[in-house]
């Protein structure tokens, strides 16, 4: 959607032409390129969404200033760069944590270690042999506010972000943040919220369409409503909700409108996507009259035709964060009659816990993939489900079903988009906390998420006044979160930021011709990389004899090692090969093919080639995906080894290093099974946190090292509530984990079934372990607590 035409260009060129001149040719030409790069940032972010103008503001620095980035810096912040650090596979954290001070953190180590490889003259003006220059930047809030003065004095501006990407990541969004802010001159980001009078009189023309880019959930056909009716009057405002059968309609008002000069509102227009390029013959067909103006509003969509993106004046609309202002919409929308209707207090409270209820789980997506893992539909219809569920319930005299209206919102209305258990846990435990009579009822019950003691009243205004004076900003409490949830956030964030940037990076391959120059410059890292990854091991060379197939009468946990280790060393045959007929046609020693191009492309373009992310998916990086590869099908050797000697279960197992660990598990189940002499599904999963001699009833318990937890911490015995400082993910004590006859698994009260993913993003499910908790396991679950194996 982010498309923009070169007339929108030459506009904000001519309005930095006409700002006020200084003397001095020099000064004067310096002067109009600083006022440029500030129009042309606001131009361009006002047709932005929030979630993409740190990406933009950073691509636009880096092409405007090159000056600002040394070699390899720009490829250090979005991990595109190879040194030797990221080619020492057999070397732990632990031992390379040897080499650098005690105080860093072992988890980053690694880091550090790029940061050295990448950029030394950096790393040495750095001294972090000395523990006391950088004690106020490891505890500081804004610690990239805290860069030690003798050190900030001589790196760069965007040195220190790499020094906060290195040393404290949780703080790299704010870091990236104040770089971009005072490299581009502005005060913040996030231009002025867009006004629309004030666009209507500065910024549209007749022929030129208004598109207001909507986000989900927001609506600004009221506000444009009450603007048109102030300037045109309501007899000359038609507003037209695009769906089925208004095509036509649409198309006669357009015409209408542009002859008599009125103005004219097509809402949802990515709700007739295929009818839009109808609308973009239209419109460049008219001769507006001076008063019409055609405001078009529409959520992105990829089809979106692109003509009709770059002549439109783009701007984007988003609901303000928060629950505050999230219930100040519903109540907006919720009239005094409504609320009042039947003049029951119970029925008003339990609206006021509903909308309530609506805005945390609306706003906890602020917090993916820890708030929920993945960006849910909540929406309006939901809530307007929920308000006639409540509407009908709480019409009797009688007692109201309670557990009622959670199976109905768990099971229909909010439930029926959830497709993650632990998420569904999630809602549960808010449907329990809220729609409780503890919490409804009136004055001395208990208050709401805490803070908020529901008025026990049916008028509109108790309500909102109660609205009104909750906090501005929102903290982790009012969702039940950790309290070092904003840590986890930035992570996340940052993730995201980069990934973008890489891809608004990468070149423009649309033609068909080979470049020989590009493909030697941009794949030549690849095959580098590659071959010092396999460098002393003969995997690429072994034939299909000498890869090991399981047999009939092998163990299910040695033929599960076997099958893991053969596909593995087949894919990376198919790696090696692929890559070698890429080297020979940059060599010209080999005729380009459609294999050969479509895996160099989509390397050139910094994406893992589909061909092998149909055998595996691994990193989306295809720096990191080949890594993994070589990393992982080397520590298959020495568990298909440990397996043969019959040692693999009495030395701690790194789940990480498989392709597919939670296959691993279940031959783990078939083994046992078979040595148990019992049907498989008469077995049950248990944990025990400490040595696997806890675990008596099993006969193939197995101790798993290297998880890491978020969302809470553990301190050997029980988990432990966060504290705002604590790291946002932190090691744990190795786990020992078993099948054993169901029944036989031990008390399992007070503990948590907590699930375990394959990485932070918590997209892939590994299985799930009980963690001991004290209190309610439900509050643990609203905090999200997750363990993860360990990256690789």
């Amino acid at each position: 959607m982010y498309r923009f035409s070169l007339t929108s260009f030459l506009a904000v060129f001519k309005e930095a032409l006409q700002a006020k001149a200084t003397s001095g040719s020099d000064d004067r030409i310096e002067s109009l390129v600083c006022t440029l790069k500030v129009l042309l940032y606001e131009s361009i972010c006002r047709s932005l969404f929030k979630a993409d103008r740190l990406m933009f503001a950073l691509h636009l620095v880096h092409g405007m200033h090159p000056e600002m980035f040394n070699e390899s810096e720009w490829e250090l912040l979005t991990g595109q760069i190879v040194t030797d650090t990221m080619l020492r596979r057999q070397e732990s954290q632990q031992a390379m944590a040897e080499k650098y001070p005690s105080w860093i953190p072992v988890e980053l180590v690694p880091s550090v270690a790029l940061l050295e490889s990448a950029t030394p003259a950096l790393f040495r003006e750095l001294h972090l042999e000395d523990e006391n220059l950088w004690s106020n930047f490891r505890n500081a809030k804004e610690c990239e506010k805290e860069i030690p003065r003798s050190v900030g004095s001589q790196v760069s501006a965007f040195q220190q972000v790499l020094i906060v990407q290195t040393l404290r990541p949780d703080r790299l969004i704010s870091s990236m943040q104040l770089f971009a802010q005072r490299a581009l001159g502005v005060r913040e980001l996030s231009p002025p919220v867009v006004n629309l009078k004030r666009l209507y009189q500065e910024q549209t023309r007749p022929e030129e369409p208004i598109l207001i880019l909507i986000s989900p959930g927001s609506d600004v056909s009221q506000e444009l409503q009450e603007l048109a009716h102030q300037v045109v009057g309501p007899s000359n405002y038609v507003q037209v909700a695009m769906g089925q059968g208004q095509s036509q309609y649409a198309l006669q008002q357009l015409r209408e409108c542009a002859v008599k000069g009125m103005w004219l509102c097509l809402k949802n227009l990515h709700l007739v996507i295929a009818w839009a390029p109808v609308l973009e013959k239209e419109v460049n067909a008219l001769n507006p009259h001076a008063n019409f103006r055609l405001w078009l509003t529409a959520e992105p969509h990829l089809k979106f035709p692109l003509v009709l993106l770059e002549s439109s004046l783009k701007v984007t609309y988003e609901s303000p964060p928060g629950v505050k202002k999230n219930l100040l919409r519903t109540y907006e929308a919720w009239t005094p009659q409504f609320i009042e209707k039947g003049h029951q207090p119970v029925r008003s409270q339990a609206l006021f816990v509903l909308a309530w209820f609506h805005a945390i789980i609306q706003e906890r997506r602020n917090f993916i993939p820890q708030g929920w893992t993945k960006f849910y539909e909540f929406s309006m219809a939901d809530l307007r489900s929920g308000a006639d569920i409540i509407d009908r319930l709480c019409t009797s005299t009688g007692s109201i079903q309670w557990d009622f209206i959670h199976g109905l919102f768990e099971n229909a209305v909010f439930g029926g988009r959830v497709d993650n258990n632990y998420d569904l846990e999630v809602l549960r435990a808010y449907l329990h906390q809220y729609f409780d009579r503890d919490v409804l009822g009136g004055k001395g019950r208990k208050k709401l998420a805490g803070i908020l003691e529901l008025p026990l009243s049916v008028n509109h205004k108790d309500f909102v006044k109660a609205i009104t004076a909750l906090p501005e900003t929102d903290t982790p409490a009012m969702f039940n979160l950790p309290q070092n949830i904003d840590r986890s956030q930035q992570r996340s964030v940052a993730k995201s930021v980069l990934s973008q940037l890489v891809l608004v990076s990468r070149p423009n391959l649309e033609d068909d011709q080979f470049d020989k120059t590009r493909w030697t410059k941009d794949l030549s890292p690849f095959l580098q990389l590659w071959k010092r990854l396999n460098q002393g091991s003969d995997l690429v060379k072994l034939s299909p004899d000498q890869i090991p197939n399981p047999g009939e009468q092998d163990p299910p946990l040695l033929a599960f090692l076997l099958l893991e280790r053969q596909v593995a060393i087949k894919l990376l045959q198919q790696v090696h090969a692929d890559l070698s007929r890429i080297s020979k046609v940059i060599r010209g020693t080999l005729l380009l093919t459609t294999d050969v191009k479509e895996n160099a492309t989509a390397l050139l373009k910094h994406e893992v080639p589909g061909s092998w992310c149909r055998k595996w998916e691994g990193p989306a990086a295809p720096i990191h995906w080949l890594r993994s590869l070589v990393s992982k099908t080397l520590a298959l050797g020495g568990w298909v080894e440990r397996c043969q000697n019959s040692t693999l279960l009495s030395s701690p197992a790194d789940l990480s290093e498989l392709f597919n660990p939670s296959v691993f598990l279940n031959a783990l189940r078939q083994e046992s099974a078979r040595r148990l002499n019992l049907p498989i599904n008469s077995l049950e999963f248990v944990s025990h946190w400490g040595p696997s001699s806890g675990l008596s009833q099993a006969k193939c318990p197995v101790t798993i090292e290297g998880l890491t937890i978020e969302g809470a911490l553990f301190d050997g015995h029980k988990l432990v509530e966060c504290s705002r400082d604590s790291p946002s993910n932190s090691s744990i004590s190795n786990c020992s984990v078993a099948w054993v006859p169901a029944g036989k698994g031990g008390n399992k009260d007070n503990q948590l079934e907590t699930p375990v993913y394959y990485n932070s993003l918590r997209e892939h499910q590994v299985t799930s372990i009980r963690i001991p908790c004290t209190g309610s396991p439900a509050v643990w679950k609203l905090k999200s607590v997750a363990l993860i194996l360990k990256n690789q």
